[in-house]
């Protein structure tokens, strides 16, 4: 059985800045003392104001629980995002309203015109599920 603290893992997290640590070079934070891979799904900073980064975490999961510990102390909200959307294909009549308003690009029409989720780049935003005419999107907590 292997160890599974060796075990790369991979966490979403939503990062909410205060205007103070805006200029936080986070990313860098968690590659070089940490040794995560960080991957940036969403972003929302606009210079001495909140700003907002969803994004993947790659990394062991001691070092994980270490960096976000270490984002807390620095004052920004970390939310580990555990929700997941899921889709009812039987009923979805494929009309591609949700295609519109996902920014994260986790939904297109295969060549067949049927509706593909591309799970791995969705970010939980929720537009998806207002959107659906005939409410086949669910959020899974």
């Amino acid at each position: 059985m292997p160890n599974t603290s060796s075990l790369k893992t991979r966490r979403r997290v939503v990062l909410d800045f205060p205007a103070s640590q805006i200029q936080t070079p986070i990313t860098y934070i968690l590659a070089k003392e940490y040794d995560i891979a960080s991957n940036i799904l969403r972003a929302e900073i606009a210079p001495e104001e909140t700003g907002k980064l969803v994004m993947e975490m790659d990394g062991l999961p001691d070092k994980l629980d270490l960096a976000i510990e270490r984002m807390k102390e620095l004052g920004i909200r970390v939310t580990e995002i555990a929700r997941k959307v899921t889709f009812d294909m039987d009923s979805c009549i494929h009309c591609g309203a949700c295609i519109s308003v996902c920014l994260a690009g986790a939904l297109k029409l295969d060549k067949d015109y049927h509706l593909e989720f591309i799970e791995p780049k969705c970010t939980v935003c929720e537009m998806c599920v207002t959107s659906c005419p005939v409410d086949v999107v669910t959020i899974n907590i």
